[in-house]
């Protein structure tokens, strides 16, 4: 037997353990829920009824457009401050010492208090939401990228320079496929992250979005679309994780390949 046929054989078990983990966690959902009320804990099929019902309306595709869009602004600031200051830390250690109190106390506090401050600096808008998000993700990032630009062996900046490489082809061919993959790894995190956090702070802060759908549905003791909307998101995180990473990962593998 190959190698590759070792491997897909594993991929397939791996395919059919997954689907066994689902189908008894349906079957162990379905049997918790028999004889209860619908509003305490609805069956599988009451809440897979709830969810082709949202999905067929036309208000739940714009309320997930808000939901992507906030998260996704928010999430790029924090990418962009994370990568900016978590590489000055990794770089300068008394900076890194100045900054860790700040960091420490960012990554100590709950999200839920970041969404109290941005009702009160921002009001009940799209910009509270993504506050909320960046300042939930960028301590991550930061930290991140301060180990991986602080774990760094000089001697090959120092090998670079001594073959004549710029400051630029230094940083392009010995920093950064050094410093991607464990950015990559933080940022994959960040992003179901945020998306989590998009929607909670829409479920306080706002009435619009997944959040205030959700919202809504709890108000009116629609149980089987709260967890319609829990189904919708958790699938959705997994969507976007792997329509983000893969690009992600090919373009590592290509500047590792430049490297």
């Amino acid at each position: 037997m190959t190698a590759s046929m070792r491997a897909e054989l594993g991929a397939t078990r791996r395919w059919l353990y997954t689907t066994a983990g689902c189908v008894i966690l349906v079957l162990a959902w379905a049997w918790a829920a028999h004889g209860q009320h619908e509003y305490v804990l609805p069956s599988p099929l009451s809440t897979f009824r709830a969810l082709s019902e949202i999905v067929t309306h036309g208000q739940f595709w714009h309320a997930l457009g808000l939901t992507v869009m906030r998260g996704g602004i928010g999430l790029g600031l924090a990418i962009l401050i994370g990568a900016l200051w978590g590489s000055a830390m990794g770089r300068w250690p008394a900076f890194e010492a100045f900054c860790q109190p700040m960091i420490q106390i960012l990554l100590a506090t709950p999200a839920v208090v970041f969404v109290i401050l941005a009702l009160v600096w921002l009001g009940s808008s799209s910009e509270a939401v993504m506050l909320v998000v960046a300042l939930v993700a960028t301590p991550l990032l930061v930290r991140t990228t301060a180990t991986a630009v602080r774990g760094i062996d000089p001697s090959l900046s120092e090998m670079g320079q001594v073959f004549g490489l710029s400051r630029y082809e230094r940083a392009w061919h010995i920093i950064v496929p050094l410093v991607l993959p464990p950015f990559l790894a933080a940022t994959t995190v960040a992003l179901g992250q945020s998306l989590r956090v998009a929607v909670m702070a829409e479920l306080l802060a706002t009435a619009s979005g997944l959040g205030g759908a959700i919202r809504l549905a709890q108000i009116n003791i629609e149980t089987p679309q709260v967890f319609a909307y829990a189904l919708l998101l958790a699938t959705l995180a997994l969507i976007i994780e792997k329509l983000s990473t893969a690009p992600l990962q090919r373009r590592l593998a290509v500047v590792r390949g430049v490297g």
